[in-house]
């Protein structure tokens, strides 16, 4: 049972990933940006893996942030593909769903060879200016080392039907795509069913678009650290990270001098809230919540715009 642990990495916390390309200065362009979201609540090829409830809320809301309602919007709606298992639990993520497709958003299936093809697919769509943003939200294994992330046609004793993290980062290495962020929200606890119960400024807006293309690199942030589990809410109804993630990008992460929320702030506001979720409802000696690898100084990375109250803000604490 060992290797059904959350997360392959070999520690927790925050960690440098190896170099990756050299940065470009250009201003990051929204149409030169490609975007994947994956949602698997549903796993009908193997009755023993219990649905992840929210993991379609997930993904639509992550997309929705990103493509939608974003300061600015990172991907044009025309560029993000939404690869699914079941069908949104809220409302609002229905309406969000729709919302998409209307504005261009493309909708596919989630099986294994699916996922593969739509990530060469849209790693090789990012053009020097843009930025590849990748999203799963399902179950995920541990197996010598690897996390394994499972698709729609997953079969829980065969690996080689999950999308390994590493499969990943290869595919957007081979694509030279200049920048990506991974989001992993992935090994639920409930892993099979016999188991546990205003208007932005455009000044600005261009700004962070400027102020991101001067960066590059790789990086990936994980709902768990080696041999924990992430979890969903159900007040929430998303994943207890997603949810952090999505409130960070809409500035209540702190944010830096200029008002942009980057990769650093969001990992110290999203590690925060998860962490205080899980010492709250299921482990009060918990140390460690997320786990974050990036390349060289993509973490300075800025992810959204939000306005400069005079200071940089601080990380709140979860009012569940």
């Amino acid at each position: 049972m060992a290797a059904l642990f959350c997360s392959g990495l070999a520690i927790g916390g925050v960690r440098p990933l190896a170099p990756g390309v050299a940065p470009v200065d250009a201003p990051v362009a929204s149409g030169d940006s490609a975007a994947l979201f994956v949602g698997v609540r549903l796993f009908p090829d193997d009755d023993t893996l219990a649905e992840v409830r929210y993991a379609v809320d997930d993904a639509v809301d992550l997309a929705y942030v990103v493509a939608m309602d974003g300061s600015p919007r990172l991907v044009h709606p025309r560029r993000v593909v939404l690869a699914l298992s079941g069908e949104p639990q809220k409302p609002e993520s229905k309406e969000r769903l729709a919302a998409l497709v209307a504005a261009g958003a493309e909708v596919r299936a989630a099986r294994h060879a699916d996922l593969l093809k739509l990530l060469r697919s849209q790693a090789g769509a990012v053009g020097p200016n843009g930025i590849l943003i990748v999203s799963f939200a399902t179950h995920g294994v541990s197996e010598k080392g690897t996390q394994y992330l499972l698709t729609e046609s997953s079969l829980l004793r065969d690996r080689e039907t999950a999308v390994p993290e590493t499969k990943i980062r290869e595919l957007v290495e081979d694509a030279n795509v200049p920048r990506a962020l991974i989001l992993l929200d992935a090994c639920r606890q409930k892993l099979t069913t016999n188991t546990r119960d205003g208007l932005p400024d455009p000044r600005s807006a261009a700004g962070l678009m400027r102020a991101m293309g001067s960066l590059s690199g790789v990086v990936v942030f994980s709902a768990a650290t080696a041999g924990d589990y992430a979890y969903d809410d159900d007040l929430a109804r998303n994943g207890v990270f997603t949810a952090a993630v999505i409130e960070g990008l809409r500035c209540e992460a702190p944010r830096n001098e200029q008002g942009f929320v980057t990769v650093d702030t969001l990992s110290a506001y999203v590690e925060t809230r998860v962490l205080a979720w899980v010492r709250k409802h299921r482990n009060s000696k918990a140390k460690q919540a997320t786990h974050l690898q990036y390349e060289g100084r993509s973490r300075l990375m800025p992810l959204s715009m939000c306005e400069v109250s005079g200071t940089v803000s601080e990380p709140g604490l979860p009012q569940r």
